[in-house]
């Protein structure tokens, strides 16, 4: 009997591990994410991978709290949230313009449940009370100036747990206020690819600014299986070339809903014949 609960302890501790060679993530950065906004804890918050503090009861409503004052502070509309029906393992990744963009992401799709964030470790090295509160909400700190390894397999490890993780891919915010994105890094193909997750791509019309509505456009989930048993040495430029293209869309949709339909997506569906 004793036996056989040690040889299941060693096969779950088995599947916990993490495996990532070097050649999987040097010649590129490891996206960083925003400087995140917080997002309201579920009974299963402890499961969170890789959580470096304690919950405590302080903390969780330090982030009910704050939540909802950016409700109010950065009021944003949604379009397609039906779209948003991946219930497992998903790359969860956006447009950045703002400090606090993924507060509205948090907000309508992770209220029962938990989530990984990415960010970059700056945020998490200023004080203890900064960096308790981002491990709260599910900060994974990031050093965006090499291949982080510890955070790469954080971030894989809360994908294999069949968590999601938030990731904006252009690697730093838009601070011109253009609707042009900067360069998409490779590593978000990396994590999708590697953890065989979908993508749900989110966008931003613009950006977020105190008591101006905005808008946040969610795309159709799609995966890069295609790539999955690819080894060849581009693999993951091919791959962001096809996350490029599918941003090209979406900046297209958000901006005709918003400019051509005045942010009425009833409009914008009946005119496209969408039900």
């Amino acid at each position: 009997m004793l036996d056989g609960n040690k040889k299941e302890m060693e096969e779950t501790k088995e599947q916990d591990k993490v495996e990532i060679s070097m050649e999987e993530i040097e010649g590129h950065t490891i996206s960083p994410v925003a400087q995140v906004a917080p997002k309201e804890q579920s009974q299963s918050r402890l499961a969170r991978v890789g959580r470096r503090f304690k919950s405590t009861a302080f903390m969780r409503f330090m982030v009910w709290l704050i939540k909802r004052v950016m409700l109010i502070l950065w009021p944003t509309k949604i379009f397609f949230k039906e779209r948003f029906n991946i219930e497992g393992r998903a790359v969860v990744t956006c447009n950045h313009y703002g400090s606090f963009d993924t507060n509205p992401i948090i907000n309508a799709f992770y209220k029962k449940k938990p989530v990984s964030i990415l960010l970059k470790k700056e945020l998490m090295e200023k004080d203890d009370f900064k960096a308790r509160f981002l491990d709260e909400i599910g900060g994974i700190p990031v050093n965006r100036h090499q291949a982080d390894i510890t955070a790469i397999k954080r971030a894989l490890k809360a994908l294999n747990s069949d968590q999601q993780l938030i990731i904006y891919p252009e690697g730093t915010r838009n601070r011109k206020d253009t609707k042009q994105m900067g360069k998409i890094e490779e590593g978000t193909a990396m994590f999708a690819i590697k953890a065989k997750a979908p993508i749900v791509p989110l966008m931003y019309y613009r950006c977020t600014k105190w008591y101006r509505k905005n808008y946040l456009l969610v795309g159709h989930p799609f995966t890069l299986e295609e790539f999955y048993d690819d080894k060849s040495p581009d693999v993951k430029k091919k791959a962001t070339a096809k996350i490029v293209d599918e941003y090209a869309k979406l900046r297209k949709e958000i901006d005709e809903i918003v400019e051509v339909y005045k942010g009425s997506e009833k409009k914008y569906k009946k005119a496209h014949g969408i039900k």
